[in-house]
């Protein structure tokens, strides 16, 4: 919820200079990435709990790729090696 929230601000927040560099360096979030990014992080937290999320905030390598936002039981094994998928 506290990242759902915060989506809403950052869209009733941004202002039209925001919104001319996000289109212009191709990192406009639409509905269909901003669902992607909920249910991956909701995967973690399901299977890890939050502190799972850890390594998102610590380690700028454990950014997960593609595939891995798509199966957060992939990116758990890949940066938590004690996480027994």
């Amino acid at each position: 919820l506290q990242i759902a929230e915060a989506v809403r601000r950052r869209r009733a927040d941004t202002s039209p200079d925001d919104l001319f560099v996000e289109r212009l360096l191709g990192i406009r979030l639409g509905a269909e990435q901003t669902a992607r990014g909920k249910a991956f992080v909701q995967g973690v937290v399901d299977r890890a709990g939050e502190r799972g999320l850890d390594p998102l905030f610590n380690d700028p390598e454990a950014a997960p790729t593609p595939n891995e936002i798509g199966a957060p039981g992939l990116w758990l094994a890949r940066v938590s090696p004690d996480f027994d998928a």
